[in-house]
């Protein structure tokens, strides 16, 4: 099963990595194979979570957070009840940590090629805008469908 949605890719770089990875069959998110494939470093672990900086930030954004399910998993139906929960309490942790007074959150569940992500395990993004010149601001766009290829 393909764990990458290379069309969903925004950066050449990010693109490059994906088709390695793919033809490699490894899952840059799951734990064993992070460290190797992930640029930057953990912000911080939970026992279900993992928060780091995107490797490839939308436009627009002074911060572009990621938590990381640890277990290999697609939906929220299939992980465990004490994981959801903590998922909130990671987000609470990242508000306090990064001092956010503002933030949006985006996540993507289910199949990667309807939903337009671009790897296919369970992620949330943490997401602020870049509000440095109010008067040309820029909306970050965060990609929340696709239509695969097969239809």
């Amino acid at each position: 099963m393909n764990k990458y949605n290379i069309s969903a890719g925004r950066h050449e770089k990010q693109i490059e990595k994906m088709k390695k990875l793919t033809d490699s069959g490894v899952c840059a998110f799951c734990p064993e194979y992070f460290i190797e494939h992930h640029d930057n470093p953990i912000e911080f672990e939970t026992k279900h979570w993992i928060v780091t900086k995107n490797d490839y930030p939308y436009k627009h954004t002074t911060t572009h957070l990621l938590i990381i399910l640890r277990e290999h998993a697609r939906s929220m139906k299939e992980i465990t009840k004490e994981s959801r929960a903590e998922f909130m309490e990671v987000l609470a942790r990242i508000e306090k940590q990064f001092d956010l007074n503002s933030f949006a959150l985006g996540m993507r569940v289910g199949d990667m090629f309807y939903n337009g992500g671009s790897v296919e395990h369970l992620h949330a993004h943490v997401v602020v805008g870049d509000f440095s010149d109010p008067k040309n601001h820029n909306k970050v766009r965060f990609k929340m469908s696709s239509v695969p290829d097969n239809i």
